[in-house]
């Protein structure tokens, strides 16, 4: 993969991350808070994976 790709890969994901991270700072519902932290950890993991290829 070029490293153009992978690095706007890593940027969309660790966005997507702390978009979630902010929705569940906001949301009353604790279930949907919930669901953003998990959300948040996966496109974490995700960017992770992708620096460390």
């Amino acid at each position: 993969m070029a490293t153009a790709v992978r690095d706007n890969l890593i940027r969309v994901k660790q966005e997507l991350a702390a978009k979630y991270e902010r929705l569940m700072n906001i949301t009353p519902s604790t279930p949907r808070k919930k669901t953003y932290k998990i959300r948040a950890a996966r496109y974490r993991r995700q960017a992770e994976q992708l620096a460390r290829d």
